[in-house]
């Protein structure tokens, strides 16, 4: 960015430099990708417990592993 581009950006932000706003706005997708893996296992957990689930345990290890996944990649990004 240009000196004056920064310059309007901390003056919109409270004077908060671009670089900590990236880091906020990706900690906050960390977050809510944490929240649906937690979801999402305890709907999977929920169906092997009535029977429901597909393939028994397995089911409940894809589900884990492409949570798993998804973390990763998400704290890749903020880091």
């Amino acid at each position: 960015m240009s000196p004056a581009q920064n310059n309007a950006f901390n003056a919109a932000t409270g004077g908060h430099p671009p670089s900590d706003v990236s880091t906020l706005l990706a900690s906050i997708l960390l977050v809510l990708l944490f929240i649906w893996a937690a979801w999402l296992i305890t709907r999977t957990l929920s169906a092997l417990y009535r029977n429901n689930a597909d393939a028994g345990g397995m089911d409940l290890f894809w589900v884990g592993l492409r949570a798993s996944a998804l973390i990763a990649i998400g704290m890749w990004l903020v880091l």
